[in-house]
Order: structure tokens, then C-alpha cells, then sequence
């Protein structure tokens, strides 16, 4: 795997493990068709605990009328696209991507984008990186009764063979309701289940540290809207970052180098100099574009 580290000495990436290990062996054997069989060290992961996690929780990213806008232009969207071929089995019928939100609804497009923006730079600041990162999909999903997701990292596979997404460094998920049961959220290194709740943010590394599986939705249906993150410009949605992709004939801006030095006016995903002291970490409510 390409080595693509690029964050403070005192980043807690920097204490992060990125090999699978033991732990991620045992995590998954645990796991079967979407069932949890706990050992006795597994255990949920409560309010209390969200700010002591090496990942990002936050309970109230969304508004609740943010997620049932959201939730309603799924519903709006799923039936028109749910036929399309994707070419991942997997996820065929079940994705509504920001593509499809921006052709119909911009307004609910740019609640995906902004929110996205949000939370990269929210990366940024938790992780203390020192290259900017670029989302390259946010999309809506269905988890009907019965979905479940085997554990697994967004960028590798435990056997080493090609993994379809390995520029991936990051990943987010925001649940858009929790009028369900099932469907936690299981990390299979730290032995911990998160009960997600409507407007939530959970946000980690891409790799084997935060491995991570969606135990079976039992009664009802989850929707959630996922989204991923690299240091790679090339990969950048096009509709997060409309300035990268000019109209035909346009000349393209050239590609952000590394490191970063941030202009005057730094935007909103340049989110650290090098060299600079590291950003402090700001709890929910008090988030800011950084430099402001």
C-alpha cells in the first residue's frame, strides 16, 4: 500500500497502528451474517465516551430537518435510479448518489456538500494533517431489514489482493434516522458497538485501525449518507469541487503541491500549515472554517 502519511508528530494518527493485527482477526470472527457474538471485553460505546475515541463522533451534525430533507429526496430519487447498474453487487439498487440529488434538488445537493466540507475539515483539525484532503463521493444509502456489511477497511483487503478504492485515507458516515433497529456500527479492533443516532456524525481513518462492519438491520430501514477521503486531488468530486473541473476549453487550476502553505485567505480545505502549531480540537457546536 502506498505510503501516504501526512500528519503532525503528535497527530493521534501518529500513535495509530495501520497494520491489521490480532485484534482485527479476532473482531471479525465474532461477526457472522451481520451477528454479533461479544467477548467479554465488547461493549457499547456510550455518550459519555464519544470524546474520549480516537475518531470523530458527533451527535448533532445534522439537524433534524436537514436529515428528514435528505431522507425525503432518497425517497424521491431511489425509485427513479434504483434499476441502474453500478457493477458492485453489493450495493446495486440501494445508492442515490450527489449526482443524482444535484440534477433534481441543488438545495439538497449543497446540504451534502456543505456538510461534507464540514467534516473534512473537521479531519483535518482532529488528526492534525498537514496536506489538505478532497471527498470523493458522498451518496445516500438504503439498509433495508436484513442489511448488514461484513467488517472491512474503505482502502484494503486483509488477504493483500487489489482493493478496488486504495486511495482512500478516510471515511465518514451521517445517519439520516434511527427509526430502526439493528444496524450498529461494530470496529472490530477496539471490540466496540456504536448505536447510531439521527444527525450523527462519525468520522476515522480508512484503514485497519477502524475497521469496521454494520451489524443486521432487524425491524425497519437505516439510511445513512457515507461519504470518503484522500490526499489525492485527481480523485475529487467533481460536484464538491466544481473550481477543479472547468468547462470544456477552460484552463484547469493546477494541482494543490505538498505541503501546503495556505494563502491569506485560506480555504476552506487547506487546513494546516506546515510547520504551524497544531490546530486544537473544538467541540461540537463550535466548529469553524479554520483560520477564520
Amino acid at each position: 500500500m502506498v505510503d501516504r502519511r501526512a500528519w503532525a508528530p503528535d497527530s493521534r494518527m501518529a500513535t495509530i497502528d495501520l497494520r491489521q493485527t490480532g485484534a482485527n482477526l479476532a473482531g471479525r470472527k465474532r461477526v457472522v451474517d451481520g451477528v454479533l457474538t461479544p467477548s467479554p471485553a465488547t461493549a457499547p460505546i456510550t455518550p459519555a465516551e464519544y470524546g474520549a475515541q480516537d475518531f470523530i463522533i458527533i451527535p448533532d451534525f445534522l439537524t433534524s430537518k436537514e436529515c428528514d430533507r435528505l431522507t425525503a429526496m432518497f425517497d424521491r430519487l431511489h425509485g427513479m435510479v434504483k434499476h441502474r447498474r453500478i457493477g458492485i453487487d453489493f450495493w446495486e439498487g440501494r445508492i442515490v448518489y450527489m449526482g443524482d440529488v444535484a440534477e433534481h434538488d441543488a438545495p439538497a445537493a449543497t446540504i451534502m456538500g456543505n456538510f461534507q466540507k464540514r467534516a473534512t475539515a473537521m479531519l483535518g483539525e482532529f488528526y492534525a494533517l498537514t496536506r489538505p484532503l478532497w471527498t470523493d463521493t458522498v451518496q445516500l444509502n438504503i439498509w433495508e431489514q436484513g442489511s448488514c456489511l461484513p467488517p472491512h477497511t474503505d482502502n484494503s483487503n486483509p488477504d493483500g489482493s487489489a482493493h478496488s478504492t486504495p486511495w482512500r485515507d478516510f471515511s465518514s458516515i451521517v445517519y439520516l434516522n434511527d427509526d430502526y433497529e439493528g444496524g450498529e456500527l461494530y470496529f472490530t479492533a477496539q471490540d466496540r458497538v456504536l448505536k447510531p443516532r439521527r444527525g450523527m456524525l462519525v468520522a476515522f481513518s480508512a484503514g485497519y485501525h477502524h475497521e469496521h462492519g454494520v451489524l443486521k438491520v432487524t425491524r425497519g430501514r437505516r439510511i445513512t449518507m457515507p461519504a470518503f477521503y484522500t490526499f489525492d486531488q485527481r480523485r475529487a468530486d467533481q460536484h464538491i469541487y466544481p473550481e477543479l473541473y472547468p468547462p470544456a476549453g477552460a484552463v484547469a487550476p493546477a494541482p494543490i503541491p505538498s505541503p501546503v502553505i495556505p494563502p491569506k485567505a485560506p480555504a476552506p480545505l487547506a487546513i494546516l500549515a506546515p510547520g504551524a502549531q497544531s490546530p486544537v480540537w473544538r467541540p461540537p457546536g463550535k466548529w469553524r472554517v479554520p483560520g477564520t
